[in-house]
């Protein structure tokens, strides 16, 4: 048995109807390219089965603490049914992308049944007319409880269904099963009164790390890593979320965002992939009418914490920075220069400060009145009345290198994230990588934002705008290049023709010698 940390816990008690804590993950495969052209689903339910003891997060379920006076454990599901977990559906015709989307944000909707291990998997059938991917093929929709990780681990639990080869040894497994008992309540409380009895001494330890992370934020407060904007504004996003959602994607190739890099000097590509989508945010807002006249959106943008080694661990290790995104700047390239700026400030107080205060802040306070805050806040829907954060920009590292990837023998195609929304943060963004491309996945409340398609085509228009502002840069560079050589043949010019003029007199000069 393994106990959620605090951070883990916090998910499981901030979910309800409206808010389910699941975060996704969507594949496009091409079946055709399989080893006999389809992939049929008693393959995938065998492949997957084969796949589950890469890591023991596939088998665990929530077993709660007696009378929730604890943090809940992670213990092996006796009764797991694969079947279960795996589902087969089609795709209305004509199979296109804008009918995926609306099943997967239908999907996504729905909270996870907590008495199993909380994932689920759509095997979906009938692509048929989606942009750059051959007919006949299929998606798979993986979506888990965000108790069981953050965006870096279920990227590492989702590429662990992948293989580097179409051909897939079915019926070889890596471990041997293994299925943990299930504690008598008896059990469970021998494990939760002493964890009781010693809450005082884990609060009291809690308290002095408060105090001195308290004391080196407000050291950075006071310093240069102080935020240049203070107050969140209210936004149409500070919503209290329904159970409806709309879901949409973009995909920028890296040689794109190599070129936008050009515009300032030691930009990352998350900066520009934060100014793209403010100023897509900036249009959408204005063409409503509905953009904050009283500063940039705030955008809560995750920092993973992850070791390597503790890749395949499953849970949340992320702290997170709090920036304007500048949706305030109308200037492309001086909203670029301020994201830089505040992402560099922004990241080390995040690793060094925000992630030990909020962990320390959690054991501050039992589990059970942690349980009870979570539910008042819910409850009253707090965070739709006092705006904290507006969106999440959440950028995921993706799936190193070029080598081709494959789903029970089917090439994966491409890969769209799907990160949860919930009251008070309406919309949010998803970033990853395959192969030569990043990949941004929205997830929206669909009454807060039922036109996805125009807001996707606002962040289009955000990179086409980056993009000719890269095209002009580019060609006042090339006729630099140009005038400089230009200058240089100019002063070289009489020297080279007195130098001409030597070689030529000393070769008439040797001619005549030899005659």
């Amino acid at each position: 048995m393994k106990q959620l940390s605090p951070m883990d816990s916090h998910f499981f008690y901030f979910e309800t109807p409206n808010q389910p804590m699941v975060i996704g993950s969507l594949w496009l495969c091409d079946q055709n390219a399989a080893p006999n052209g389809i992939v049929r689903h008693k393959e995938i339910l065998q492949y997957i089965g084969d796949r589950l003891n890469t890591t023991p997060m596939f088998r665990r379920r929530l077993a709660q603490a007696p009378l929730r006076l604890d943090d809940p454990y992670w213990l092996e599901d006796e009764s797991f049914d694969l079947e279960y977990h795996v589902r087969h559906v089609g795709l209305p015709q004509p199979g296109d992308w804008r009918q995926l989307c609306i099943f997967t944000a239908r999907t996504m909707s729905r909270t996870l049944d907590m008495d199993r291990a909380p994932w689920e998997i759509y095997i979906i059938e009938g692509l048929n007319n989606v942009k750059g991917i051959p007919q006949n093929s299929f998606a798979v929709l993986i979506r888990f409880h965000h108790a069981y990780a953050d965006g870096k681990s279920a990227l590492e639990l989702s590429t662990a269904l992948m293989e580097d080869t179409p051909q897939h040894e079915f019926g070889k497994r890596s471990n041997v099963e293994y299925v943990e008992r299930t504690p008598t309540p008896l059990e469970m409380w021998a494990r939760t009164t002493p964890r009781l009895f010693n809450q005082s001494l884990r609060s009291l330890k809690a308290g002095v790390n408060v105090a001195r992370k308290g004391a080196q934020l407000l050291a950075h407060m006071r310093g240069d890593s102080r935020p240049e904007q203070r107050r969140v504004p209210q936004s149409i996003f500070n919503a209290a979320v329904t159970p409806h959602r709309a879901y949409g994607g973009h995909v920028w190739p890296l040689k794109d965002l190599k070129r936008i890099r050009q515009l300032h000097r030691d930009v990352s590509l998350n900066d520009i992939i934060i100014s793209i989508i403010a100023g897509g945010l900036r249009r959408y807002l204005i063409s409503h009418g509905k953009l904050p006249a009283d500063g940039s959106l705030v955008s809560l943008c995750p920092v993973s914490l992850r070791a390597e080694e503790a890749r395949k661990d499953g849970g949340n290790l992320i702290s997170a920075m709090y920036i304007a995104i500048g949706t305030d700047i109308e200037d492309p390239v001086t909203r670029l220069e301020a994201v830089h700026r505040r992402t560099l400030r922004g990241i080390p107080l995040a690793k060094e400060v925000l992630y030990g205060l909020s962990n320390s802040a959690g054991e501050l306070f039992p589990p059970y009145l942690r349980s009870l805050a979570t539910w008042v806040q819910t409850k009253t829907r707090f965070y739709s009345k006092i705006p904290l954060i507006n969106t999440i920009i959440t950028n995921v590292p993706g799936i190193p290198g070029m080598v081709p990837r494959y789903f029970a023998g089917a090439p994966i195609l491409s890969v769209f994230p799907v990160v949860p929304v919930a009251d008070g943060m309406a919309i949010s963004h998803g970033i990853t990588g395959i192969y030569d491309n990043l990949n941004l996945g929205v997830l929206a409340d669909r009454s807060v934002m039922p036109d996805m398609d125009h807001y996707i085509a606002c962040i289009e228009a955000s990179t086409e705008q980056y993009l000719a502002l890269a095209t002009q840069h580019e060609a006042r560079l090339a006729e630099q290049r140009a005038a400089a050589a230009s200058a240089d043949q100019a002063e070289a010019g009489p020297a080279a023709v007195a130098l001409r003029r030597s070689r030529k007199g000393a070769s008439e000069q040797a001619a005549a010698e030899r005659g």
